[in-house]
């Protein structure tokens, strides 16, 4: 990777940059000499000794220049929560020292480890050692004091580069703090190595495309690396095709037929590493590929100019509209579009699932008593599995996720609200209460980690309560989900855990628990509305792809109420039939967020959003607080509107004012709602409740309008 990187770009040596390396380092740490006695107190744990005979650094012997590049390494290591290899770094140092001072004889290049390539390095220290031993070194001591070269050399090409962020091949976001970011990034330590497409005028677009998708807002990080990996598959068709230009073909009217091909190639490609291996690929990595090579030269027919200036070259400008419609609709299938529907095979069962807790302590126990020594991993799924959030909102927990609530005028810690990272719906909430189960895994990871980071010298409190195991002695980097299921699936093997069909159980399919938790609080009777809100969902539609699990559980929580006609009557279908005519165990656009609309799935409405006022709109008693809360909202409207009104006009808003009117409406329709729901029992449900209201405020009205 440094090696592609130093072919990509004139990253070499500059004495200006060098002389300021050491001023980013801490007085403590510009040192010639790093030993137990010269390192300080509070960076003593970054430094990993293995024996007496090399485990110190000396830096004496290097030339000045370089020996700046060694301290800001160091430093740049210890600052990333790493830990400075010092048998192997030593051994390095002397290397280092030996060939320097050989190639200043010869009048070569020496000062800066910027003057050559990590492999250039590689041969001279391989040199240097033959000449000395008269021999080549032993396998194992090369790669000791090799191994550091490409750690050191990547850090010192980030830090004498200064060009833009986003021309560099290699995206690093522990690398270069100009890259755009979220607060909490679960992809943090994963780079995109752009150096990976070889062609070239596509890996500069793309890198230029996703750059403007960055600074726009339109993508993660997580989705960028999607993006990458759509770029790296139409590349390898370039390579493949030996296409050569962005226009794709000398004949425009040919475009079409290039892009078809390259779409069935990737729609009949079998899968050869992975979960997905031997499989074909799947309709949504089908469109997510598609998604990044249409996105780009959309963005290339829009802006080719000013694209073709920058990245210099011409062929982009001037695209013509070919380049923007090569697939039609239908060629490629929406992202979802063939997703299975979640149903009972997507529960874990209660004997599964007691199964699973049983054996949870597997992961946590220690290596020499037949456990995987890692208890961070054995809670991260007690926690999922008490609370149904997603892997990675448990994974980047704050050290200090739990706001204790009060009890009746007293602090009871038996009930908490927990606040965890929303990551992948923006504007979602973020806080669920949780039980004193939850408060105790928490207690007890805080506990261990504290312990677990006073061994290695740190006092700091970490950022997340969840850490990554390597290189991260700080805690500011979170658990690996990828490590996490890795776990998981060891845990299947071991435990020898079944699903209800007899199958290995696939718990690395960490949704399941989210599921499983999610349909348990729909059976229990939770109002939707409130799974809603402790899930997480911004609409009530993402929540009923959980409620389609059960469809008989759905169906009985429907038909248990006891449905009304405007008139207070039964209603002349019984609930189940009526369920069945709004086709609920298919369909959510009949679910509202204060209800439910009995228009039959096959008719349109036409009515926006008069919901409140409709015969067809179907309640019950558990929405009543959200009726007072909207009863609430349409009297501070009216009161409101009407002083404007006054304020303008000097006179008051008459009530028969065509705004008013429709206000009225819903007041009446909301205070009949709410008085009706009030008095009712919990079998009870009404259907329309405003409906009669509305129709006596209309015949008012018009009586008082005179006609």
């Amino acid at each position: 990777m440094v090696e592609a990187l130093h072919r990509s770009s004139e990253c070499r040596y500059d004495e200006d940059t060098n002389l300021a390396l050491v001023d980013a380092v801490p007085e403590g740490l510009r040192l010639l000499h790093y030993t137990r006695r010269s390192i300080p107190e509070e960076f003593q744990a970054s430094f990993a000794y293995y024996h007496d005979k090399i485990g110190d650094i000396h830096l004496d012997a290097l030339p000045e220049p370089m020996q700046r590049e060694v301290i800001y390494a160091i430093w740049r290591i210890v600052e990333l929560g790493g830990r400075v290899p010092c048998a192997p770094m030593g051994l390095l140092m002397r290397e280092l020292a030996v060939t320097a001072q050989r190639l200043g004889r010869q009048q070569q290049p020496h000062q800066s480890l910027m003057v050559r390539n990590p492999g250039e390095w590689k041969t001279e220290l391989r040199t240097t050692w033959v000449q000395r031993e008269k021999q080549l070194p032993n396998l194992n001591t090369l790669r000791t004091y090799l191994a550091p070269l490409d750690r050191v050399c990547k850090i010192l090409w980030f830090a004498y580069d200064r060009g833009t962020w986003w021309e560099r091949e290699v995206w690093d976001l522990s690398m270069d703090s100009r890259i755009p970011r979220r607060d909490h990034e679960p992809a943090f330590s994963t780079a995109i190595h752009w150096h990976a497409l070889e062609t070239g005028w596509l890996r500069r677009a793309a890198m230029y495309y996703t750059k403007i998708l960055f600074e726009a807002g339109s993508i993660t990080w997580s989705t960028a690396h999607g993006r990458f990996d759509g770029f790296r598959v139409f590349d390898l068709y370039l390579t493949d095709k030996n296409i050569t230009t962005p226009r794709l073909c000398d004949d425009r009217k040919h475009v079409r037929t290039v892009m078809m091909d390259f779409l069935n190639r990737e729609k009949t490609h079998v899968v050869k590493v992975g979960k997905s291996r031997g499989n074909v690929r799947s309709d949504a990595s089908v469109s997510s590929i598609a998604t990044a090579v249409k996105g780009l030269y959309v963005y290339m027919y829009d802006h080719g100019d000013v694209a073709a200036q920058l990245l210099a070259e011409p062929r982009w400008r001037d695209l013509p509209p070919e380049y923007v419609r090569f697939w039609m609709p239908g060629d490629v299938k929406p992202k979802g579009s063939s997703r299975r529907r979640f149903d009972e095979r997507h529960i874990i069962t209660d004997d599964v699932l007691s199964e699973v807790v049983k054996h949870a302590h597997i992961i946590g126990d220690p290596r020499e008593e037949g456990g995987m020594g890692d208890p961070q991993a054995m809670r991260i799924l007690l926690l999922m599995i008490a609370t149904g959030r997603r892997v990675n909102e448990i994974c980047m927990l704050d050290f200090s996720p739990l706001t204790p609530v009060a009890q009746n005028g007293t602090d009871d810690s038996s009930i908490a609200r927990l606040r965890y990272q929303q990551t992948k719906i923006d504007g979602a909430p973020n806080t669920i209460f949780v039980d004193n189960e939850v408060v105790q895994i928490v207690a007890e990871q805080q506990q261990w980690l504290l312990q677990h980071l006073e061994k290695s010298g740190i006092s700091d409190v970490p950022e997340y309560l969840f850490i990554k195991h390597q290189n991260n002695l700080r805690g500011n980097q979170p658990y690996y989900a990828a490590n996490f299921r890795q776990r998981l699936n060891k845990l299947v093997k071991t435990a020898k855990l079944n699903d209800r069909d007899g199958n290995p159980l696939r718990l690395s399919a960490t949704h399941r628990l989210r599921h499983t938790k999610a349909t348990k609080l729909l059976d229990a009777g939770v109002p939707l509305h409130v799974v809603q809100r402790y899930l997480g969902h911004t609409s009530p539609e993402m929540t009923m792809i959980y409620a389609h699990t059960l469809d008989s559980t759905a169906k009985a929580e429907f038909v248990r109420f006891q449905k009304i006609t405007r008139d207070g009557e039964a209603a002349r279908l019984h609930a189940d039939e009526l369920y069945d005519l709004m086709a609920l165990q298919s369909r959510t656009d009949r679910v509202l967020p204060n209800g439910w609309c009995t228009l039959p799935p096959a008719q349109a409405c036409d009515k926006g959003n008069a919901c409140l006022t409709c015969d067809l709109f179907v309640t019950d008693q558990r929405f009543l607080p959200v009726h007072e809360d909207e009863l609430q909202a349409v009297d501070l409207l009216i009161d409101k509107r009407q002083a404007m009104h006054k304020d303008q006009t000097g006179e008051p808003m008459s009530e028969d004012h065509v705004w008013l009117t429709l206000r009225r409406r819903e007041q009446s329709a909301l205070r009949a709602i709410v008085d009706t729901l009030s008095t009712a029992t919990s079998a009870e449900a009404h259907v329309g409740a405003g409906v009669p209201t509305r129709a006596e405020q209309d015949s008012q009205l018009r009586r008082t309008a005179g006609y």
